[in-house]
């Protein structure tokens, strides 16, 4: 396969046509049309989106717990020292 080939879009295109599908709830295949892009492409940014703030949450999700962990640690020292 030859990579010269694949066709770069710009950032924010990309993002205006997640949101429509996403958010307007449009057909991948009527918001390909309107902005001239495959279906097959309009798959891939809505996937790679997805998969984008799931991996983002999850990295929320730990820090968070991480935190919590460090709070409880705290607390304990700090009972230690009041004690």
């Amino acid at each position: 396969m030859n990579m010269s080939n694949t066709r770069q879009y710009p950032v924010d295109l990309q993002k205006e046509v997640i949101n429509e599908v996403k958010n307007n709830q449009r057909l991948l295949s009527d918001v390909a049309k309107q902005y001239g892009v495959s279906a097959k492409t309009v798959y891939q940014w809505v996937r790679s989106n997805q998969v984008r703030q799931t991996e983002s949450k999850g990295a929320i999700v730990s820090e968070i717990a991480y935190l919590q962990q460090k709070i409880a640690q705290l607390n304990q020292q700090l009972h230690a020292i009041a004690s």
